[in-house]
């Protein structure tokens, strides 16, 4: 039990931390910068959530996988909502980590 909760919990924190500063390399030093970087960030984590839960869903047993085939856009749209659900466990996360990255800012002054 203590599996089935802690280690989806400690992935989608993991991933809320390196997903944007893998991101903010690439945006820009400034307030439209963040803004863009919170976006992106968000997307790809939802798009992370959803494949992690996916996953699990795979490894419980292959009735799992059977029920997805018969409903694709069903099952699509099912592991969408649950990837938009773990925004509760990811989003606080990645609000810190999006607030702090002025800090690491080589060139633009806050």
């Amino acid at each position: 039990m203590l599996v089935n909760l802690a280690l989806p919990f400690l992935i989608l924190i993991a991933l809320a931390i390196l997903v944007p500063r893998g991101i903010e390399r690439y945006t820009p030093e400034s307030l439209p910068g963040l803004v863009l970087l919170a976006t992106l960030s968000a997307l790809a984590l939802w798009l992370l959530s959803a494949l992690l839960f996916a996953g699990l869903y795979l490894l419980r047993g292959p009735e799992v996988a059977a029920m997805l085939e018969l409903a694709p856009g069903a099952g699509a749209a099912h592991l969408a909502h649950v990837g938009w659900q773990a925004v509760l466990i990811w989003g606080p996360v990645l609000a810190l980590v999006v607030m702090t990255s002025p800090r690491r800012w080589k060139s633009a002054v806050w």
